[in-house]
C-alpha cells in the first residue's frame, strides 16, 4: 500500500494541518478534531485509487470528522463511503439517526448528507479500518439497494466472505495490479457487498412520520454540534431547513425545548470528560470550554443543577472511590 500520511513522520506543529489537507484531497471537505484532547497519532495508506478509492486508517487517538451543510454546498462530492472496521469502532451521527460500526462490521455513509463520524481505538488496540470511497455512478449501478441501509452490518454470509477476501487481496497486491485487473476486483468488491445485503434481506427501518423525521434531524444536528458554544435556535432551524416557528412547534409537540435538548446532550459529555483517563488532568475551565460552555461559572451552575454537586466535587468523589 502507498503511505499517504504518518503523524510519526511529521513535526508535531505541522502534522494535523497536513493530515487535514490530505483528507480533503482523498475524501471531501469537512472539520477534523482530536476528541478529548488526546495525542494526534494517525496513519493513512492507500490500497487502490480506481475504480474505487480504498484507504486504510489506523489511529491511537479518538478522532472526529464532521461534514455539515456549508461544506456540502462548497464541495458537493456525491460519493458514498463504505466503512469496514477491523478494530475499535466508529460512531456515525446523521440527520436520520445514529449508529455505531463495531469491529467486524461495515456501514455506508452518504457524503452529501450532513454527518459526524467519531472513530475510537479499543483499549490498547488502535482504531483500524478501511474506507471504500465509491463514486456516485458506481454506487447506483452496483449498490443501488444499499441506499436504504442506515445500520451497520456484519459481512458474515458467503458473499460477505468473498467481499472480505477481495479486500484482503486488494490490500496485499493493489499497488502491483494493472488497471484492468484493479477495475475488475474493485467492481467485484461492490457486487459482493450488494449480494450480501440482498441475500441477508436486512429489515428496512419502519416508516416514520414527517414530525418524527424532523425531530430526529434536530436532535442529531444538536448532537453533531454539541461542543459548539455558538449553537443557537436560529442556526439549528436554518441547518435543518425549517423556520424558527416550525422548530418551536415541533419542540412543543414533543414536550421538550431547545435548551432541554442542548443540556441533556452537553452535560453528560462534560461529566464523562471530568473523570476520563484522557482528560481528568484538564482544568474545570478547559472541560467547560471543550463541552461548549462559554464560561466555567455557567458550566458549574448547570452541572450542579443537573447532578446535585459541582464539577469539582464530582471529580473529587470519583477520585476518592478509586
Amino acid at each position: 500500500m502507498e503511505e499517504l500520511f504518518s503523524s510519526k513522520a511529521e513535526k508535531a506543529d505541522d502534522a494535523f494541518n497536513r493530515y487535514y489537507e490530505i483528507s480533503k484531497r482523498e475524501f471531501y471537505d469537512g472539520e477534523l478534531a482530536v476528541e478529548g484532547g488526546g495525542t494526534f497519532d494517525i496513519q493513512l495508506e492507500k490500497a487502490m485509487a480506481n475504480p474505487v478509492t480504498i484507504i486504510h486508517i489506523t489511529s491511537r487517538a479518538e478522532m472526529s470528522y464532521r461534514r455539515n451543510s456549508s461544506h456540502i454546498r462548497r464541495n458537493k462530492a456525491g460519493f458514498r463511503v463504505i466503512w469496514i472496521v477491523r478494530h475499535g469502532s466508529v460512531r456515525i451521527f446523521r440527520n436520520h439517526g445514529t449508529c455505531e460500526i463495531k469491529a467486524g462490521q461495515a456501514g455506508i455513509v452518504d457524503s452529501d448528507s450532513p454527518f459526524k463520524a467519531v472513530h475510537a481505538p479499543d483499549g490498547d488496540l488502535p482504531y483500524d479500518a478501511f474506507q471504500v470511497v465509491v463514486p456516485p455512478d458506481l454506487f447506483f449501478r452496483h449498490l443501488n439497494e444499499a441506499e436504504r441501509f442506515l445500520d451497520p452490518f456484519h459481512l458474515d454470509s458467503a458473499h460477505g466472505e468473498i467481499a472480505r477476501s477481495l479486500l484482503e487481496l486488494i490490500v496485499r497486491h493493489g499497488d502491483q495490479l494493472n488497471r484492468g485487473t484493479a477495475n475488475s476486483l474493485g467492481l467485484a468488491l461492490l457486487d459482493s457487498i450488494a449480494d450480501h445485503l440482498r441475500v441477508c434481506n436486512f429489515a428496512m427501518p419502519q416508516r416514520r412520520t414527517i414530525t418524527d423525521q424532523r425531530m430526529a434531524e434536530i436532535e442529531n444536528y444538536i448532537t453533531m454540534h454539541i461542543t459548539d458554544p455558538d449553537i443557537c435556535y436560529e442556526r439549528v432551524a436554518e441547518s435543518c431547513g425549517i423556520s424558527s416557528r416550525y422548530l418551536s412547534y415541533l419542540l412543543t409537540a414533543a414536550g421538550t425545548s431547545f435548551s432541554d435538548l442542548l443540556w441533556k446532550n452537553r452535560l453528560p459529555k462534560a461529566r464523562d470528560w471530568l473523570v476520563s483517563d484522557k482528560t481528568s488532568h484538564f482544568s474545570i475551565h478547559e472541560i467547560a470550554h471543550m463541552s461548549g460552555f462559554k464560561s466555567a461559572s455557567h458550566f458549574s451552575r448547570k452541572f450542579k443543577a443537573e447532578f446535585g454537586c459541582s464539577p469539582r466535587e464530582y471529580r473529587a468523589s470519583h477520585c476518592d472511590r478509586e
